[in-house]
């Protein structure tokens, strides 16, 4: 959002505009004419990222659940997954875990400013979901969360990344959530979600829908509705050299960029997919749609 509203500042300031939410950028950039057209790159996941540094009866306990998680994963079987999810979120939000952080000095949670970073209301979109596919209603861990913070439990920061040396380092212990791609490129390790709450399957789009969350922008609220995560990218209108901010985005698209990316933990989605107003991208990005590389998507 942050970046959102640089565009907006100085149109003609830059070249290509990320984000890793398109609706911020539908909602921000399209009224504002800083352009009508994205494509949609590549998707991500949300994890749970946790302390190498936590005491170590504590690591032990959280490295066997992460273990049963990641076979339970793999084995397909989602159900199983969710059972080890809701039992890694009761330790988190257990007191004993609360008394153990405050006697270490420590924050047993972290996370990012929802009205400033999408990883901070996906967070929460976690936690709803979690709580809804459970039966205990979508709020349920989320005023866990909301208690743990009115007893100074939670770490807020205005950008996920401001979180990777305190949970590197011990301060914080659980940073609920971050995406994957965030925690394979920082190093920290991680419990891996279920399709059905890391909001990184499309088959499960309809479910994802039932979470949302109202972030203030601007002095205004906007609503954000829970959907597949998206890396979406487009080229300002008044961009200062749109021809080279193309051929980036046709490097992202291509085999080389999808090697880099999936260097990085992220998931490229082949065919990339083109969204908006196709007249008004660059002629270079125009003549790929419809392409092995580039699809129409609406």
């Amino acid at each position: 959002m942050q970046a959102a509203r640089q565009v907006i500042l100085n149109p003609s300031g830059y070249s290509i505009y990320a984000s890793i939410d398109p609706y911020i950028l539908t909602s921000l950039l399209y009224p504002s004419n800083i352009t009508s057209w994205y494509i949609a790159i590549a998707g991500d996941q949300m994890v749970i990222a946790y302390s190498p540094n936590l005491p170590k009866p504590l690591l032990d306990v959280v490295n066997n659940l992460t273990n049963a998680e990641w076979s339970a994963l793999r084995s397909g079987n989602y159900a199983e997954a969710m059972v080890i999810t809701r039992e890694f979120l009761n330790l988190i939000f257990s007191n004993e875990t609360f008394n153990m952080a405050h006697k270490y000095g420590a924050y047993a949670i972290g996370i990012s400013n929802p009205n400033t970073d999408p990883e901070g209301y996906r967070a929460l979109m976690v936690l709803q979901l979690t709580g809804i596919y459970w039966g205990l209603g979508k709020d349920y861990y989320v005023n866990l969360f909301n208690q743990a913070n009115s007893t100074g439990n939670v770490y807020e920061v205005l950008a996920g990344s401001e979180l990777f040396g305190p949970v590197e380092s011990g301060k914080v212990w659980f940073d609920i959530a971050i995406y994957k791609s965030s925690a394979v490129s920082a190093n920290i390790p991680y419990f891996p979600l279920p399709p059905q709450v890391n909001l990184g399957s499309p088959q499960y789009s309809s479910f994802y829908s039932k979470a949302s969350a109202t972030i203030v922008v601007g002095g205004s609220n906007i609503v954000v509705k829970g959907a597949p995560i998206q890396l979406a990218v487009t080229i300002p209108n008044q961009a200062p050299d749109k021809e080279l901010a193309a051929e980036v985005i046709l490097y992202l698209i291509s085999p080389s960029g999808h090697e880099l990316m999936e260097s990085l933990g992220i998931q490229p989605l082949t065919p990339a997919l083109f969204y908006g107003n196709l007249s008004n991208a660059p002629p270079l990005i125009r003549a790929f749609v419809n392409s092995s590389l580039l699809a129409y998507g609406g």
